[in-house]
């Protein structure tokens, strides 16, 4: 009998699996779920068996277990985010606020957004302090550095030839980027953040498209129980054209929500106003508003995004350029995701829709069509992480402008390597 035991038990534990813990998890029977994971010793070693368990008994409310499970995976795989923001509640509930705060700590080195960096703000109960950093340098090729049509179809829209048409070079880019964040109690929600940003691209062969943009923004904001809410105030200089041609302020009040450990909830509203500075561009004057929403959802080490943004543009001078006045609708999608340890992607699309309150033909006053445009951007990037700061990369970015205004219509593809520093 005692031997039958022994082999029965054998069987069991030969038979158990991380499949089979999956399926009951999946079928909402925790319980089994768990009692599939403790057999399946010979997974021990499989970071998703523990993962599995330690939701299945998050599941139940047994949050002692749940922690434990929650540590064996970030201990077999440390760059597991999921677990890793589990651990951050966990520890803030149960008053292990040491414990929160240097978890989220070691967060901010992985494939985090801003919008998920702020989450895990939200879950801490201590202090909301925080500095951040980012440089970036690159060298790539644009095909289509002036963003124009191609010489033919100018040449058939204006009835002349020679058009210049695309121009394309090689570049090097350099940008960074700083944010500091501190409460404004000693104990409180209330906070003030300001954010500086920097921007540069020397064009080899196009020195007149060389671009700086520098950018700074300030305002304060309130942390509650699962959101934050921000005012910032900012100003925007940008040379270009080997002009310093224009300023903008902007006013960009946001709300984020977290729906779930792993679901966050963005909305946000802007207005604008640029002004330019030389004489001759005084003409393209405006200002805008909008509102726009976003989800961001993040699954093991991976995360998915969509948010879409309405905006309204109208001209600020009495005599202006055309194509000034219009409506935009933008929709992006992406997703980043963890190919190894040591290589990740990203694929991000973006859609642009333009409507403008001129005709789409200046040429043809008989014309009455108004102008509307399509766009579509598509871009890959494939990241290796050489340690927690320090990022090398490559990417490519394809463009595709359809429009009844032919000299808006064009395509570009811009290609990149560069490396990145995060602090």
């Amino acid at each position: 009998m005692k031997s039958l035991i022994i082999l029965s038990t054998l069987a069991v534990l030969a038979n158990a699996s991380y499949e089979k813990a999956q399926e009951f998890y999946d079928a909402k029977d925790y319980v089994n779920a768990i009692k599939e994971a403790k057999a399946s010793t010979n997974e021990y070693a499989n970071p998703k068996l523990h993962l599995v368990w330690a939701k299945s008994a998050d599941a139940l409310g047994e949050k002692k277990e749940a922690m434990s499970a929650y540590e064996r995976v970030v201990m077999l795989d440390e760059k597991d985010s999921e677990a890793r923001l589990k651990l951050v509640k966990i520890y803030t509930d149960s008053g292990r606020s040491a414990l929160a705060k240097e978890m989220s700590e070691d967060l901010k080195n992985y494939q985090l957004t801003p919008e998920q960096r702020s989450s895990l703000e939200l879950l801490e109960s201590d202090d909301i302090s925080s500095f951040k950093a980012k440089a970036t340098l690159s060298i790539g090729h644009d095909s289509n550095i002036n963003v124009s049509a191609t010489s033919s179809s100018l040449d058939d829209y204006t009835g002349t030839t020679g058009n210049e048409g695309e121009i394309s070079t090689l570049f090097a880019r350099l940008s960074g980027s700083v944010s500091y964040v501190n409460e404004l109690q000693e104990k409180g929600a209330w906070y003030f953040r300001g954010d500086f940003k920097a921007y540069y691209q020397n064009n080899f062969d196009a020195r007149l498209y060389n671009m700086l943009i520098v950018g700074a923004e300030a305002g304060v904001g309130y942390a509650g129980n699962g959101y934050t809410l921000y005012l910032p105030i900012g100003y925007d200089r940008v040379n270009y054209l080997e002009s310093d041609l224009l300023g903008q302020i902007r006013v960009m009040p946001k709300a984020s929500v977290v729906l779930s450990h792993d679901l966050i909830l963005n909305v946000n509203a802007k207005y604008s106003n640029r002004t330019y500075n030389e004489l001759k561009y005084k003409g393209m004057n405006d200002s805008s508003y909008g509102v726009g929403t976003g989800l961001y959802y993040l699954f093991g080490k991976n995360f998915t995004y969509a948010n879409i943004l309405w905006e309204s543009f109208s001209s600020t001078e009495n005599i202006h350029f055309s194509y000034l006045d219009k409506q935009m609708i933008t929709v992006n999608l992406g997703v980043n995701y963890n190919i190894t340890d040591w290589l990740v992607s990203r694929v991000d699309y973006r859609y642009r829709n333009g409507s403008y309150d001129d005709r789409s033909n200046l040429l043809d006053i008989t014309d009455t069509t108004k102008r509307a445009d399509q766009y579509h951007q598509v871009e890959v990037k494939f990241s290796h992480y050489f340690n927690k700061n320090y990022e090398l990369y490559i990417s490519d970015r394809y463009v595709k402008n359809s429009s009844n205004y032919v000299p808006a219509e064009y395509t570009k593809n811009i290609a990149m390597f560069g490396i990145s520093a995060n602090y």
